[in-house]
């Protein structure tokens, strides 16, 4: 079973759209990732063109189900994220989100956004869970300009213990230069842990560079896991590129705790393809399985 924990945006153009602009708003991912795509250009030109490009990134429906399937994927997470009060770019929504999953159930489920400046949003999770079928909801502290020490999250996260769905939360590096360069850092993760107990914790991308000490706070926590999603996995082995840790605990004593997630829309290939190289991870006889749809298949209650 291979289960794509955190697959893609909801297959719209303006949800495409919508994210690459993401990218330009905040400052230092261009220029991080695709210097030449801004050099020389206007504010203006350079979100003109990359909302043009993420409309012509999006597959369409067909074309959508056709990756999964070449990719053997049994099921994928379609997610959005809001944060239009502190990043000024309109996402998409939860209802376009179940929208699209109840075009194909069984091989879908919705991963939602709440954005925590806005107390309509916070209040609209419990629709989100009860009438939509949202099964988690995903959130960037650093997009929202907050820590998670924070209480505006503190309220999202204790909604979220309560409707008994888990929270997928960005952890790790970010490149956006106008906020603290750690605020994804795992330390904040322990205290999550800690103050919602009941709450299953995700953190997204395994807290990259700072692995050892995530897999650490994964291994203190019942509830905190961490999925793969945003990089290579054929990188984890390269001496130095800071991924041993996840290698040596993940592929251990937490093999249940970690999740495969392409993010193949920021990735520039295949499903497939990343499949592929956590099949060929020097990782013990069956924790790939676990990694690439088992322990997604318990985290998320699928059946």
């Amino acid at each position: 079973m291979i289960i794509d924990a955190l697959s893609s945006f909801v297959p719209e153009p303006s949800a495409f759209a919508a994210a690459q602009l993401t990218l330009a708003r905040m400052d230092g991912y261009l220029e991080h990732f695709d210097p030449k795509s801004i050099a020389g250009k206007s504010r203006e030109q350079i979100e003109r063109e990359v909302q043009e490009a993420g409309r012509a990134m999006c597959p369409s429906e067909d074309e959508f189900f056709a990756m999964l399937d070449t990719s053997a994927v049994d099921k994928a997470g379609v997610y959005n994220e809001l944060y239009g009060t502190s990043v000024g770019v309109r996402t998409s929504s939860n209802d376009a989100v179940a929208q699209f999953v109840a075009k194909r159930p069984d091989r879908l489920f919705g991963i939602g956004g709440v954005d925590p400046w806005d107390d309509a949003s916070v209040d609209d999770m419990e629709r989100s869970v009860r009438e939509l079928g949202i099964r988690a909801f995903i959130l960037s502290p650093f997009k929202q300009k907050l820590l998670p020490t924070d209480g505006r999250l503190g309220r999202v996260f204790g909604r979220c213990e309560m409707l008994g769905v888990p929270i997928m939360l960005h952890t790790g590096i970010n490149w956006w230069r106008k906020v603290d360069y750690d605020i994804g850092h795992p330390r904040y993760v322990d205290g999550m842990a800690n103050a919602f107990p009941r709450l299953k914790i995700l953190a997204v991308h395994s807290a990259w560079p700072w692995v050892m000490d995530m897999m650490m706070v994964a291994w203190r926590h019942p509830n905190v896991f961490v999925d793969i999603s945003a990089h290579r996995p054929k990188h984890f082995t390269i001496p130095g590129a800071g991924w041993d840790a996840l290698l040596q605990y993940g592929g251990r004593m937490l093999a249940d705790k970690v999740l495969f997630a392409s993010t193949w829309t920021l990735m520039g290939m295949s499903i497939g393809a990343l499949v592929d190289e956590v099949r060929s991870l020097p990782l013990k006889d069956g924790v790939a399985d676990k990694w690439l749809g088992a322990n997604a298949a318990n985290f998320f209650e699928l059946r």
